[in-house]
């Protein structure tokens, strides 16, 4: 759903007059479109305008299919020539003479081409804004995160069923793909990880070579579907029949924890927590849980990890991702 009328107030709150995107979550937020996620990072660029005086926004598009109901007029075309990106920006009624502007990233180049386009502006974070928008419960984040968590579990699955003495990281990640496809889904939220657990070693950056016997193995699986994204994480044995492995100890701590008025720094004391469903979301060490919010948590001890996406609400929170 998109939240533009919640996005201008807080706009107006804060007097920002224009906000230039690069996340695709938070043109998503706006906007709903659907453009290719990419899962990993890539250099800022304006790809998204919101203008609070015309209450428009403006994407960066060549067909009007990815942004159902947007004005054809509201899209500038995807170019490889900053001079060309810069006139279409300088061409939006409002930009230029903005004297407030929110961006979500920068490059050095991107700054430059700020500069030219709107020169009397003063540059913002726009971070603060899409914490506060994201603090408001959504009805429809309710309902597609859980859908993007079924296509998140087949792909961990996936990897679960193959995960035998000799296999490797890249052919388990293939398996995962396999299984999005199978749901009519090709975009995940990263690409799948099957790492190894031990001291010091990184749960996100898998080895090249074969998995052994007995090693304990980090699976981890997201994605992205119709816009929301789901993730979740296990901690397996290799062997061929996987054996899962216990919680972590402080995990039902945690869990529990989660409930309506926790403070969001408490959580943080037994391990990783941040808002979920358009992408990550940040939330501060002061934020409160509030019912309707979707929490994606992580634990981990010397010897397993999980992480979830769990739904708040006014009593125990409900593991939306739970296998």
């Amino acid at each position: 759903m998109s939240r533009i009328d919640a996005c201008l107030d807080l706009m107006g709150r804060n007097g920002i007059d224009v906000m230039l995107l690069g996340r695709e979550a938070n043109a998503r937020t706006v906007v709903d479109a659907s453009r290719l996620w990419l899962a990993g990072t890539r250099v800022f660029s304006p790809a998204c305008v919101v203008v609070r005086r015309s209450r428009a926004v403006h994407l960066l598009a060549n067909t009007d299919a990815v942004a159902p109901g947007l004005p054809v007029d509201r899209l500038y075309g995807l170019t490889w020539n900053p001079e060309t990106l810069i006139a279409a920006l300088r061409a939006i009624d409002g930009v230029s003479n903005a004297r407030r502007v929110a961006v979500d990233g920068m490059s050095p180049m991107a700054r430059g081409i700020v500069a030219q386009i709107a020169p009397e502006a003063e540059l913002v974070d726009a971070g603060a804004l899409f914490a506060a928008l994201w603090a408001i419960p959504d009805p429809e984040k309710t309902t597609g995160v859980p859908r993007a968590a079924v296509v998140a579990r087949a792909g961990l699955e996936a990897m679960i069923s193959r995960l035998h003495p000799g296999a490797t990281a890249r052919q388990l990640r293939g398996l995962c793909a396999e299984a999005f496809a199978s749901h009519g889904v090709t975009t995940p939220a990263f690409e799948a990880v099957a790492a190894a657990l031990g001291p010091g070693a990184s749960t996100w950056l898998p080895p090249e070579r074969p998995l052994e016997e007995d090693e304990r193995v980090v699976l981890r699986s997201g994605a992205l579907c119709e816009g929301w994204e789901a993730s979740l994480a296990r901690t397996y044995t290799v062997a061929r029949r996987p054996v899962p492995q216990p919680d972590p100890s402080a995990w039902s701590e945690m869990l529990a924890a989660c409930t309506a008025g926790t403070a969001v720094g408490d959580l943080r004391a037994r391990g990783i927590v941040y808002g979920a469903g358009r992408g990550i979301e940040a939330w501060s060490d002061d934020f409160a849980l509030a019912p309707g919010l979707m929490a994606a948590i992580e634990c981990r001890d010397g010897d397993t990890l999980r992480q979830d996406v769990v739904r708040i609400t006014e009593r125990e929170p409900v593991i939306v991702t739970a296998a």
